[in-house]
Parts: C-alpha cells; structure tokens; sequence
C-alpha cells in the first residue's frame, strides 16, 4: 500500500485521462521513499519479527510503531537471532502479562504502544554472563539475539498529514517539471530541492516538513 495513489493525484490536479499514469508510478513511490527515509519508519501496518540482543535492562524499544498488538516473545539464550541450534523453542515463549507487557500510550478501542516500549515483568531483559579463560569471575557477555519479537505495527490507514505531505511533494515534482524543466536534485533531510531554473523549491517542502515532523522517530 502507497501512502498515496495515482487517482487521487489526479483529481488534485484535474486530470480525468491516463495522460500522467506513466510518470505517477514512478513518483509515488519515490515519494513513499522519500518520506519514510525522513521519518525512519514504515507507515503502513505489517507484522515484524525482530531480534534484539538483552542489555540487562527492563525495557527494549521496539522499532516500529505505533504498536498495535504483541504476537509472541521468546527468549532463548542461545537463539543467535534465529540462527542457533534449535533456536526458539517452544519452551522459550514468554507470556504477556506475566512475563513482559507492552506500555499503552493511545489506549483507547484499540490499546497502542505508541512509544514501542517493551517491558520485562519483574526482572531484566537477561544479559547473559560469562567466563572469560584466566578470570576467576564471570563478566557480562552480549545477548547476541537473544530475544524474539514477534509484533504488528503501523497504521491501518495512513494518517492524512502523511497522506496530505506525499500528495503536496508529488503534485510540486509534477507542477515544477512541467515549469521548470527536470529535478536535479532532492533532500527531504533539510528539504533541499533543486530544478533546473528553480531556486525556491525549498520553500515549498516546508509545508511538507510541518506535516511529517510529529511522526518522525527519534533515534537515539
């Protein structure tokens, strides 16, 4: 699924035949692109499997969200993301609610974990430990995968800030190449936007920015 799609691209700019079809299937997902890259997340609701390695702390930070729901967690101190031997047993799933819960920050019909903060309940997610040859005391190792994460992210439908930010960077490609002639270049970091003859596209991803920047993720 596009954060946008040809049809409605096309109604914003009054176009009823298939005249600009060929060129929107190249742009929209360019767009998509573009934007997710900005952002440093999917939009669209999947399921993800993810491994992340225990540090010792209670909580990980899973990195998709917004979290609708927990599949399943397993933790298997030798399951080497998946690549151990007989790696997530059925004897390393944990149990929501008992073992790990995930923090609801929207719960409203649909409880959301807006945040993607996963809890362990009662203890740490383990870190394991080891012994190094020739040390009398047992170190902390790394966890090396040893948890799995089994989740469904994103949203359903895609929010209409996003979805109004790949219609107004589409529709300004198309409005700029019809005017101006081809893009030379494009940053949707700093909203550089460079067109042959063209030296104030960057004002025009400003309105862009302002509806994308609350769904940007933080990376710490």
């Amino acid at each position: 699924m596009s954060l946008t799609t040809k049809a409605t691209i096309k109604t914003l700019l009054g176009v009823s035949d298939a005249s600009l079809d060929a060129v929107l299937e190249v742009l929209i997902p360019q767009a998509d692109a573009i934007i997710k890259g900005y952002l440093k997340r999917e939009i669209e609701q999947a399921t993800y499997t993810e491994y992340y390695s225990g540090s010792g702390d209670q909580v990980i930070v899973l990195n998709q969200t917004p979290v609708q729901s927990i599949t399943s967690v397993n933790e298997d101190r030798d399951g080497f993301y998946g690549d151990g031997t007989d790696a997530f047993p059925a004897s390393s799933l944990l149990v929501e609610g008992t073992d790990y819960v995930l923090q609801k920050d929207d719960a409203t019909n649909i409880e959301v974990g807006k945040s993607g903060l996963l809890y362990r309940i009662g203890k740490a997610w383990p870190r394991p430990y080891s012994r190094i040859r020739g040390q009398l005391a047992s170190a902390a190792g790394l966890g090396l995968g040893n948890i799995k994460v089994v989740y469904v992210a994103g949203w359903v439908t895609v929010p209409a800030d996003i979805t109004f930010a790949a219609n107004k960077l589409i529709t300004s490609m198309l409005q700029s190449r019809s005017l101006q002639g081809p893009l030379e270049s494009e940053s949707i970091e700093d909203y550089s936007y460079t067109i042959a003859g063209m030296e104030d596209q960057s004002r025009m991803l400003d309105s862009v920015k302002g509806s994308l920047a609350r769904y940007k993720k933080v990376v710490i």
